[in-house]
């Protein structure tokens, strides 16, 4: 690892400014490059700190040694625009205005991401479900994100790691407190082998404890990355529907696997089933759910399988968030009716076309009346709502 530069340095220590906040940060560089920002507080002149509140510590504060302890821990300093920021937070309306990284954070590049989230009280049922749908989703190429927590988080980061070999997506975890602060602390081992392996991320900075506050705001992170959010088991009031509220914001498509009706862990993973969301049986609904996310937006289609994994020969890479989300469908529940007149539909367009109702059509409905492949009835289903004859929302389509 290389030392930092100037600029990392000055936004690191700017982070670990006592009562800096993610928020408060993000004010603080607005219009600011870190070396402006520090010197402004330092001086006391900085428009976002009228009442000085940094000032002191600011002058009190070494950047040299600063940079020094990151370099000793091992630990990147990613900022927006660096080759290393993760591109999928361009952009994002919570993107951090500093990332801290141990790891390769590079590999989430060019691949499908999915967050697998739960409970922290997982049962047996659940740690098994997350553990045994993460590997296979690892092993189709699929990058799983979670935040390393007790519980639904931990078990599907163990079960990649137990399924890692040349051909299985590495692990990406977030988390809430500073990179050399693991919690819980019966975690060690595991944030070692996901760093090994992949890349541990979070945006507070070296020295953070856990506190309540960070936990729910690191998930917006874990959402943003993704192109899919599974949750696996939740309490009503559970902190992944955090996570899950995150991506609806941002268009993600938001899945949940089904619980039984008596347990508590899964009440809340049924809450969102009830309201919509894409219910998952194994890694298949999922591969799904993120080929739909691809096709729903603007840009190359990306399918199941070898697609998912970027391989140039069978199928297209994933690209920037913007030509991928699927967007939320306005109020009216649908989108403006702007049918092409004279177009000529393929044999696959006009059977998902008959095959779709005027009420929302889930897409393995759509299968099963087509008998068309996961990549062909999505293709399709893209198709049509370019040409206005349909509208969309997350995992469902209907005739506009």
């Amino acid at each position: 690892m290389t030392c930092p530069s100037d600029v990392e340095a000055h936004a690191a220590a700017l982070a670990g400014l006592p009562g800096m906040t993610p928020v408060r940060l993000a004010k603080v560089t607005d219009g600011f490059t870190p070396v402006t920002a520090w010197k402004a507080l330092r001086a006391g002149t900085h428009p976002a700190d009228a009442r000085r509140r940094f000032a002191a510590a600011a002058r009190a504060t070494d950047v040299g040694e600063v940079a020094g302890s990151y370099l000793a821990a091992d630990v990147s300093i990613l900022l927006p625009g660096s080759t290393a920021y993760p591109s999928m937070l361009v952009g994002d309306p919570g993107a951090p205005a500093v990332l801290f990284a141990r790891g390769d954070p590079t590999v989430l590049e060019h691949r499908a991401r999915v967050a697998v989230v739960g409970t922290r009280s997982a049962t047996p049922y659940g740690r098994q479900v997350a553990s045994e749908l993460a590997a296979d989703l690892a092993g189709e190429g699929v990058i799983i994100v979670s935040g390393l927590a007790r519980g639904i988080d931990a078990a599907a980061h163990a079960g990649v790691v137990r399924a890692l070999d040349d051909t299985t997506a590495p692990p990406v975890g977030v988390v809430g407190t500073g990179l050399d602060e693991i919690y819980p602390a019966s975690s060690r081992a595991l944030w070692e082998e996901v760093a090994a392996r992949g890349a541990v991320l979070s945006e507070s900075p070296l020295g953070t404890r856990p506190r309540p506050g960070v936990f729910p705001a690191r998930n917006r992170i874990i959402a943003a990355l993704s192109d899919v959010v599974v949750v696996v088991e939740s309490h009503l009031r559970g902190g992944s529907l955090y996570t899950a509220e995150a991506a609806a914001r941002r268009g993600i498509p938001v899945c949940a696997v089904p619980g039984s009706v008596r347990s508590a862990s899964s009440s809340g993973t049924n809450a969102l089933l009830v309201d919509g969301c894409i219910p998952v049986r194994d890694a298949t609904d999922v591969l799904v759910a993120v080929s739909l996310a691809c096709a729903g937006g603007s840009g190359p289609m990306c399918s199941a399988g070898a697609a998912l994994r970027g391989d140039p020969e069978t199928g297209p890479e994933v690209g920037p968030r913007e030509h991928r989300s699927v967007e939320p469908l306005p109020a009216t529940g649908r989108r403006r009716r702007s049918v092409a007149t004279g177009v000529v539909l393929t044999s696959s367009e006009r059977r998902v076309l008959e095959a779709l109702d005027d009420i929302p059509t889930a897409f393995e409905t759509i299968l099963l009346r087509t008998d068309l492949s996961i990549a062909a009835a999505a293709e399709a289903c893209d198709r049509l709502v370019q040409q206005g004859s349909v509208a969309y929302g997350p995992g469902w389509w209907c005739k506009n």
